[in-house]
C-alpha cells in the first residue's frame, strides 16, 4: 500500500487522533448540549404541560364563578320574592287594620251619636213635660200639683210612642 502512499502508521496515528476528537467531542462538548437540549425541551414541556394546568385551572375557575354567580343570583331573587311577599302581607294587615280602626270609630261615633240623641231626647221630654205643665197652668189658671205627677207620665208615655 505504500505504492498508493498510504503511510500505515501515520494512518493509525490520524485513525487514533480521530477517535480520540471524537471521543473528546462526544465526551466534553456533544453530551454536554445535548443534555443541555433535552433541559432545555424537558422545561419547554413542563411549561406547555403548567400552561395547559394553569388554562384548565382558570376554565374550572370560570365554571366556579359562573356557577356561583347564577346561585346568587338564584338566591336574590328568592330573597326579593319573599320580601315582597312580606311587603304585600304587611300592606294587606295594615288595611285590613284601618278598616277594623275605622269600623270602630264609626260605631263609636255611632254609639256616642245615639247617646247624645236620647239624652236630647230625655232633656226634650223634661223641657216638654215642663212646658205642657205652664200650658195647663196657664190655660186653666189652677196649678196642677195632685194630678201632676200622672199628667207627666201620660205626656211622657205619649211621646214615647212617636220616638
Amino acid at each position: 500500500m505504500e505504492k498508493l502512499g498510504i503511510n500505515w502508521g501515520l494512518l493509525i496515528a490520524q485513525l487514533i487522533n480521530v477517535i480520540f476528537v471524537v471521543w473528546l467531542l462526544t465526551t466534553f462538548l456533544y453530551r454536554p448540549i445535548l443534555n443541555m437540549l433535552n433541559q432545555r425541551t424537558s422545561r419547554i414541556q413542563e411549561g406547555l404541560q403548567d400552561a395547559e394546568k394553569v388554562k384548565e385551572q382558570l376554565a374550572n375557575a370560570k365554571r366556579d364563578y359562573d356557577a356561583e354567580l347564577a346561585k346568587a343570583r338564584q338566591e336574590a331573587a328568592a330573597i326579593l320574592a319573599q320580601a315582597q311577599e312580606r311587603a304585600r302581607a304587611q300592606a294587606a294587615e295594615i288595611i285590613a287594620q284601618a278598616h277594623r280602626d275605622a269600623e270602630k270609630i264609626k260605631s263609636d261615633a255611632l254609639a256616642q251619636a245615639e247617646q247624645e240623641r236620647l239624652r236630647m231626647l230625655g232633656e226634650l221630654k223634661d223641657r216638654m213635660a215642663e212646658l205642657v205643665v205652664l200650658t195647663a197652668e196657664r190655660v186653666l189658671g189652677e196649678e196642677l200639683k195632685t194630678n201632676h205627677d200622672r199628667l207627666i207620665e201620660e205626656s211622657l208615655a205619649e211621646l214615647g210612642k212617636y220616638n
